[in-house]
């Protein structure tokens, strides 16, 4: 019997643009202190009874506003911590910048990569216990449509 493919969290790397007002991207490893992920496509929904269908629904996917959450203990020194805690307190362009998600796929040979502008929002800093990490949490909202491409996993 054959094992069942297996998508591992750890298989999944994000990255995030800490130049966002320069031309070309400074693209940073979201992974130091960061140890739990979640995505949420929030999806608007549209149900539609039509009398042919007698009672049964046609369901749709209208609309989406995802967001990837990521959580874990606050690693001082950081270049993406610093950039996303740095700008806690600043509004508008301050919060947007672009993500990367990049997973790899069954095959172990190739990738999919998401890339999406994002802003950033309900960061928070520090919680917890006083002998814990801090423990900290951001949420990347999506801002229009990502770009969906593929790639192959470099031989490292």
């Amino acid at each position: 019997m054959n094992q069942p493919n297996l998508l591992v969290t750890y298989g999944i790397s994000l990255e995030i643009n800490t130049t966002p007002v320069e031309e070309a991207p400074t693209w940073t490893p979201l992974c130091a202190g960061f140890n739990n992920i979640t995505e949420a496509l929030n999806e608007v929904l549209q149900q539609y009874f039509f009398l042919c269908q007698k009672g049964f629904a046609n369901n749709y996917v209208t609309g989406m506003a995802p967001v990837v959450t990521l959580t874990g203990v606050r690693i001082l020194g950081d270049a993406a911590q610093e950039f996303i805690f740095g700008n806690k307190y600043k509004l508008l362009k301050n919060r947007e910048t672009q993500l990367q998600i990049t997973r790899a796929n069954n095959d172990d040979k190739t990738t999919s990569i998401v890339t999406v502008p994002v802003t950033m929002q309900n960061i928070q800093e520090y919680s917890g216990g006083t002998t814990d990490g801090a423990a900290i949490s951001v949420e990347f909202a999506f801002n229009g449509e990502p770009k969906l491409t593929s790639g192959t996993v470099s031989e490292e």
